[in-house]
């Protein structure tokens, strides 16, 4: 469904026309055995505030196999990335799955652009 020549398609189409609409950061993230998702950033560059929108999108094991040598992984941490000289965190959205909510942050340096998702176990209602 959305191999690499897909993946490639979009960046190039949205990069090489000098669109006000990039892909920031990409990766997969497995949230439990055998499911996986691609998570990529937009980003959209008009006046007014910075856009930053982060599209998932479910895959197939299969799918994630060949996606992740040319994204990488997602990492998945349990606590909320912290903020350091030259070191920018921006959370963008949450989404839940299963027993978990995941945030998504962006992570950005002078040379590094990633999403990084925080595992936060969901709270029972009770009654």
């Amino acid at each position: 469904m959305f191999g690499t020549e897909f993946q490639s398609q979009v960046a190039n189409n949205l990069i090489t026309q000098n669109s006000p609409v990039t892909i920031g950061s990409a990766c997969v993230a497995e949230l439990e055995n055998n499911v996986f998702v691609l998570l990529v950033e937009i980003e959209v560059q008009v006046p007014g505030p910075d856009i930053e929108q982060v599209l998932i999108i479910r895959l197939t094991p299969a799918q994630a196999a060949v996606l992740i040598p040319q994204v990488g992984r997602c990492r998945i941490v349990n606590q909320i990335p912290t903020q350091a000289p030259g070191r920018e965190v921006n959370l963008i959205c949450g989404f839940a799955f299963g027993q978990n909510i995941f945030l998504v942050f962006d992570v950005e340096t002078n040379t590094t652009d990633e999403l990084v998702l925080v595992r936060v176990p969901s709270c029972p209602i009770v009654g």
